[in-house]
C-alpha cells in the first residue's frame, strides 16, 4: 500500500531535499570536477521532488519547513496549488 508520509515526515523529507539542492548548487559553483556534472543532472530531479512534496503539504507543514530553512540562502518557493 502506497501512502503519503506523516506530516512531520514530509517536512523532514523536504528539508533533506533542500539540503541536496544546496549541495548541487555548491558543486556547480565550483565547477571543477565530476561532481559538478552529477549535480547538474540531479538538480532538476531534486527540484521536482521538492515541488511535489510542497504541493502535498498543509500550510502548517509549509510554515514549519520555512522556519527550518536557513535565512541567508535564496529561498525555494513553496508553491500553493492554483485554483
Amino acid at each position: 500500500m502506497n501512502h503519503d508520509p506523516q506530516p512531520s515526515g514530509r517536512v523532514a523529507q523536504a528539508l533533506q531535499i533542500h539540503r541536496s539542492i544546496a549541495a548541487c548548487h555548491a558543486y556547480l559553483a565550483r565547477n571543477d570536477d565530476v561532481h559538478a556534472l552529477t549535480a547538474a543532472l540531479m538538480l532538476p530531479c531534486y527540484r521536482t521532488e521538492f515541488d511535489r512534496l510542497s504541493l502535498a503539504m498543509s500550510s502548517a507543514e509549509k510554515t514549519a519547513l520555512m522556519s527550518l530553512l536557513p535565512a541567508d540562502e535564496e529561498p525555494l518557493t513553496v508553491s500553493l496549488p492554483r485554483a
